[in-house]
């Protein structure tokens, strides 16, 4: 309508009403742009908040799976000091729980920390979406501190193959009836093991003396269950500040909106 109006006015000459229509073909063409930018910035606020609510979910799943991996690396710790302590003390003091003791310090979660919304914003290179400058920091910088937490929980001891090809078979089966490992599902699904916290040998006395004499000629066996142990007390270390500064960066989320 306004091209055929301008070509109307400049057919008569008429420069006045040319340059009106002009003002407001370029008015229209300005505010329309603008009205699609306004819409397009309130679009990008709303993906904003919805993949900071995923990021609170996430740290939030994040603090589940670190206080399991807490409490089960307490539980292989303790088993691990157990193992440890026996060594001092003669063979036949109790073999059953030695082995129950080494056998149960090799423990292992092989499961990763999940990280997909994050992983999904980065892709879609849209990590200005979250915030401000300072909140896109804290939230890379805290991803990075998972990933390198994840490379320590990857991380498995030489002594868990050595025990392991030790103990025979049928003994590790007795071992895991006598300590069975429970899984626990939540609400959201996500599985996680737990081990005894009552366990008693049902493993015939001398058959555990022989089994556990056997497991005592392991070459530094000291050595490689005190790797064990700091391993383990560096997990946890490590996790419990991982949890601390998830709690922190929902915090900041939090503040966002």
């Amino acid at each position: 309508m306004i091209l055929k109006r301008l070509r109307e006015e400049g057919a008569r000459q008429n420069w006045f009403g040319v340059a009106v229509d002009l003002v407001i073909l370029i008015l229209g063409v300005f505010l329309g742009i603008q009205v699609n930018n306004w819409n397009q910035a309130r679009l990008d606020r709303a993906e904003g908040r919805e993949y900071r609510d995923r990021l609170y979910f996430d740290l939030e799943s994040d603090q589940r799976d670190i206080a399991f991996r807490m409490q089960y690396y307490g539980q292989v710790l303790a088993h691990a000091q157990s193992a440890l302590a026996a060594l001092d003390r003669p063979v036949s003091n109790d073999p059953g729980a030695f082995i129950i003791h080494a056998y149960e310090a090799s423990n292992h979660i092989p499961q990763a920390i999940r990280h997909f919304t994050y992983d999904e914003v980065v892709a879609s290179g849209k990590a200005e979406f979250l915030g401000d400058r300072m909140l896109r920091e804290r939230i890379a910088n805290y991803y990075v501190g998972q990933a390198t937490m994840q490379r320590l929980f990857d991380n498995v001891p030489p002594y868990r193959e050595t025990i392991r090809s030790v103990i025979p078979f049928s003994a590790q089966a007795q071992v895991l009836k006598d300590c069975p490992e429970v899984l626990q599902t939540d609400k959201f699904g996500s599985v996680t093991p737990r081990l005894s916290d009552r366990c008693r040998s049902t493993m015939d006395p001398r058959t555990a003396e022989r089994i556990a004499t056997e497991v005592r000629t392991i070459p530094n066996l000291k050595w490689a269950l005190n790797r064990v142990i700091a391993d383990l007390d560096q997990k946890i270390w490590n996790a419990r500040q991982l949890s601390t500064e998830a709690e922190r960066l929902k915090g900041q989320i939090r503040q966002a909106g």
